[in-house]
């Protein structure tokens, strides 16, 4: 039984229309990049910054007890126990969660320029090819 040879099929040719599409698809990223510029330096602020606002929400619950007189150790595990040093880590976690999800953002943003400069790049060596 004889292997049948398929040769591949020829490229699609591109025209003005894929360059301009690819254009304005930078040009929109390059405006949403532009509009997250502020949330971005925020976002990692905060998570750069996280170790030091956990410590402070410890240093702030345990202020009370140990203002009480209570040592060290003990006013950590009250404050620990507390409902306010739990109620302020959540808020927390949920601050890096935004901040995460603006990061996110921002990188699912920048693949997108990347992907379109490539495929522009690719589009400009075909036409070389021409």
């Amino acid at each position: 039984m004889p292997i049948a040879i398929n040769p591949p099929s020829p490229a699609t040719c591109s025209d003005w229309s894929d360059v301009a599409s690819l254009q304005q698809k930078m040009i929109e990223t390059v405006e949403a990049m532009s509009a997250l510029g502020a949330d971005v330096g925020m976002a990692r602020q905060i998570l750069s910054y996280e170790s030091d606002r956990r410590k402070r929400a410890l240093s702030r619950a345990m202020s009370a007890p140990l203002a009480g007189g209570e040592s060290t150790n003990k006013a950590e595990a009250e404050a620990r126990a507390s409902d306010n040093y739990g109620k302020e880590l959540e808020t927390l976690a949920r601050q890096s969660a935004a901040a995460e999800q603006t990061i996110m953002l921002w990188e699912t943003s920048k693949l997108k320029w990347e992907t379109c400069r490539s495929l522009l790049s690719m589009q400009k060596e075909g036409m070389r090819r021409l």
